[in-house]
Protein backbone atom coordinates (compact mmCIF):
# COMPACT_ATOMS: atom_id res chain seq x y z
CA UNK A 1 0.00 0.00 0.00
CA UNK A 2 1.48 3.17 -0.79
CA UNK A 3 2.04 5.67 1.85
CA UNK A 4 -0.29 8.47 1.74
CA UNK A 5 0.82 12.03 2.26
CA UNK A 6 -1.09 14.96 4.04
CA UNK A 7 -3.01 16.51 1.30
CA UNK A 8 -4.59 13.31 0.12
CA UNK A 9 -5.51 12.31 3.46
CA UNK A 10 -7.39 15.08 4.13
CA UNK A 11 -8.24 16.46 0.74
CA UNK A 12 -12.15 16.46 1.55
CA UNK A 13 -11.60 18.11 4.82
CA UNK A 14 -9.62 20.72 2.74
CA UNK A 15 -12.44 20.70 -0.04
CA UNK A 16 -14.75 21.18 2.71
CA UNK A 17 -13.00 24.10 4.38
CA UNK A 18 -12.37 26.09 1.29
CA UNK A 19 -16.15 25.78 0.46
CA UNK A 20 -17.53 26.85 3.28
CA UNK A 21 -14.92 29.85 3.16
CA UNK A 22 -16.46 30.89 -0.09
CA UNK A 23 -19.67 30.32 1.11
CA UNK A 24 -18.99 32.80 4.06
CA UNK A 25 -16.90 35.53 2.40
CA UNK A 26 -18.69 35.45 -0.79
CA UNK A 27 -19.68 38.93 -1.05
CA UNK A 28 -16.73 40.30 0.58
CA UNK A 29 -14.36 38.39 -2.26
CA UNK A 30 -16.74 39.78 -5.05
CA UNK A 31 -16.61 43.46 -3.66
CA UNK A 32 -13.00 43.22 -3.83
CA UNK A 33 -12.64 41.66 -7.17
CA UNK A 34 -14.74 44.57 -7.93
CA UNK A 35 -12.51 47.73 -6.20
CA UNK A 36 -9.73 46.17 -7.79
CA UNK A 37 -11.39 46.30 -11.38
CA UNK A 38 -12.58 49.46 -10.84
CA UNK A 39 -8.78 50.92 -9.60
CA UNK A 40 -7.29 48.68 -12.26
CA UNK A 41 -9.29 48.44 -15.90
CA UNK A 42 -6.48 46.10 -17.49
CA UNK A 43 -6.78 43.73 -14.62
CA UNK A 44 -10.50 43.68 -15.66
CA UNK A 45 -9.68 42.74 -19.50
CA UNK A 46 -6.79 40.34 -18.20
CA UNK A 47 -9.27 38.43 -16.11
CA UNK A 48 -11.95 38.42 -18.56
CA UNK A 49 -9.61 37.41 -21.52
CA UNK A 50 -8.56 34.48 -18.81
CA UNK A 51 -11.99 33.56 -18.42
CA UNK A 52 -12.83 33.28 -21.82
CA UNK A 53 -9.88 31.09 -22.50
CA UNK A 54 -10.40 28.94 -19.78
CA UNK A 55 -14.07 28.18 -20.98
CA UNK A 56 -13.16 27.75 -24.48
CA UNK A 57 -10.43 25.10 -22.93
CA UNK A 58 -12.27 23.46 -21.25
CA UNK A 59 -16.06 23.93 -22.90
CA UNK A 60 -17.03 20.13 -23.54
CA UNK A 61 -16.05 19.21 -20.10
CA UNK A 62 -18.22 21.91 -18.38
CA UNK A 63 -21.04 21.58 -20.20
CA UNK A 64 -21.14 17.82 -19.34
CA UNK A 65 -20.97 18.84 -16.04
CA UNK A 66 -23.91 21.51 -16.45
CA UNK A 67 -26.17 18.36 -18.03
CA UNK A 68 -24.89 16.01 -15.20
CA UNK A 69 -26.14 18.73 -12.62
CA UNK A 70 -29.40 19.38 -14.29
CA UNK A 71 -30.35 15.63 -14.91
CA UNK A 72 -29.67 15.00 -10.75
CA UNK A 73 -31.70 18.30 -10.38
CA UNK A 74 -34.95 17.32 -12.68
CA UNK A 75 -35.10 13.98 -11.09
CA UNK A 76 -35.00 15.21 -7.47
CA UNK A 77 -37.60 17.29 -8.46
CA UNK A 78 -39.31 14.56 -10.31
CA UNK A 79 -39.44 12.17 -7.43
CA UNK A 80 -42.49 11.84 -4.74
Amino acid sequence: MPEENYYSRNQEARRDYQKQYYTNNKDRIRRKKMLEELEDPEKFESRKKYNQSYYEKNKERILERRAKLYAEKKAAQNKP
